[in-house]
């Protein structure tokens, strides 16, 4: 509660001609996210470059490097 009281009597300064634009700063790109953590997606990744693939799998993308 102190906090926030001495934190309300700092006021801001007047600013302006300051404006901010409501935009999406990075482009989308044309790789997946990583949804799994690193060391697993690496294994992975190198599983699928031998052809240890289980059955049903998806075959390894040949551009993508490790």
């Amino acid at each position: 509660q102190h906090l926030l009281r001495e934190l309300s009597k700092q006021r801001v300064g007047d600013r302006p001609d300051r404006c901010e634009p409501r935009a999406v700063k990075r482009r989308p790109k044309p790789q997946k996210l990583l949804a799994k953590p690193r060391a697993e997606a690496k294994a992975e990744l190198l599983n699928n470059r031998r052809g240890d693939n289980p059955k049903g799998a998806a075959k390894a993308d040949p551009r993508q490097r490790c």
